[in-house]
């Protein structure tokens, strides 16, 4: 590929061609036990763009863009409560919709003026097989796929993830070449370089399992 062709296939953030086409669809964003309910807010980047996801008193999702409409805060710093998700700086609060639902800082017939220019964007958000998806496209959402691991009982299905230093198609491509396992990862199966992993939660699987499955 010409540098050019590699960032026309690469490059996902607003405005380029690989970006329009996973704008298109639901995508993994976080598992859902990350977000506790009332509980911190957390940064995410999604193709590009940054967002702070938070697990309202109701147990409802938000993904809203991460700066307050009034003055630019960042919402990372706010307090979750209430059903909201409430600006450090002047106490503006928004719902997981971006609906600003309380302005303390107005009169409350000012307030209600303010309130429908205050919103600020919010993603299409469900919950699935203990994954949380996220729509960024604009327009209707398609419907969501069917996976089978996510119709099995909660008891019998265990979700995970890992971070790559990689764009999506390295990733893809690293997952359908199945011949660089016995030179690359040599040794893997055997308990070597398990390292390479890091401290696991206490809910994690064994890391060698995992990697036995993939060898």
């Amino acid at each position: 590929l010409t540098s050019e062709e590699n960032r026309t296939l690469t490059e996902t953030g607003p405005g380029t061609a690989m970006g329009e086409v996973f704008r298109a669809y639901w995508q993994p964003v976080l598992l859902a036990r990350e977000l506790e309910v009332d509980g911190a807010p957390i940064r995410l980047k999604l193709l590009g763009e940054d967002f702070v996801a938070f697990r309202d008193t109701s147990g409802r999702v938000g993904i809203v863009e991460p700066r307050c409409s009034h003055r630019g805060a960042s919402l990372f710093f706010g307090r979750n409560e209430a059903c909201g998700l409430r600006c450090a700086y002047h106490g503006w609060k928004f719902n997981v919709d971006g609906q600003c639902v309380d302005l303390p800082t107005s009169e409350a017939e000012t307030a209600e003026r303010q309130k429908p220019e205050a919103a600020i964007r919010a993603l299409k958000v469900t919950e699935y097989g203990d994954i949380i998806w996220a729509f960024l496209g604009d327009g209707e959402a398609p419907p969501l796929p069917k996976l089978e691991f996510a119709e099995l009982p909660a008891s019998q299905r265990f979700v995970s993830k890992k971070f790559q230093q990689c764009n999506w198609a390295q990733a893809v491509e690293g997952g359908l070449d199945t011949a660089h396992f016995s030179y690359l990862h040599a040794g893997i199966s055997e308990g070597q370089k398990t390292s390479l992993l890091g401290r696991m939660d206490i809910n994690e699987p064994p890391p060698i399992a995992r990697f036995r499955w993939l060898v």
